[in-house]
């Protein structure tokens, strides 16, 4: 009974309001989605293995009290991954930990979008803005394989910076009703590309 008080509370908490849609797929198969049809021209300095520092945000209301447990903590983590063709994963993942530093079982939330990134445009000032299509997204709990939540109307931005040294970007996460978005810093992960090169 527990876990499904957690479970039903990290979609309220986590989710920041996102509706969830019906399991039934909406989207063309990946294959054949109009975006897919364009030859990509990304920036080549894009591609790799970009990753956030951690969101945190205290809980602290009575209701967060009473299901996470006094001074537990929301954590968010962004990454993204862009190949040369420009083909990207992108990975949103929210959990709770509680005082100790413990993840609070059934309290890990995965949303993961497949895009494609196409051509830069001139942003305003030093930004850089990149067209990305998303392909297909969902929703995911890794403590119940079985669930699985198609996300319509997801939309997402790239933004890289003329100024900038090619180790950080920007993405723009927007849910269709808009609660729940976000701006988010990235940075190059190295460790990834040397772990994927040394295999």
């Amino acid at each position: 009974m527990r876990i499904q008080l957690i479970t039903a509370a990290a979609v309220l908490l986590l989710s920041a309001g996102t509706t969830a849609q019906t399991a039934r797929q909406t989207t063309r198969p990946d294959d054949e989605h109009p975006a897919r049809e364009q030859a990509a021209t990304i920036q080549p300095s894009l591609a790799g293995t970009w990753k956030s520092a951690p969101d945190q945000v205290k809980l602290t209301s009575d209701f967060d009290t009473s299901v996470w447990g006094a001074n537990a903590t929301s954590v968010r983590t962004v990454d993204l991954v862009v190949r040369s063709s420009g083909e990207a994963t992108l990975k949103v993942t929210k959990k709770v930990i509680d005082v100790r530093g413990r993840t609070v079982p059934a309290s890990i939330w995965i949303e993961e979008a497949q895009l494609v990134i196409g051509a830069p445009h001139d942003g305003i000032a030093t930004r850089v803005e990149h067209d990305a299509s998303v392909v297909s997204a969902a929703r995911l709990f890794p403590d119940d394989p079985n669930y699985r939540w198609t996300l319509d109307g997801l939309r997402v931005k790239v933004v890289t910076f003329k100024d900038s040294d090619d180790n950080t970007i920007e993405i723009r996460y927007d849910t269709p009703e808009g609660r729940g978005s976000f701006w988010e810093t990235l940075r190059r992960d190295r460790a990834a590309a040397a772990r994927r090169a040394s295999r």
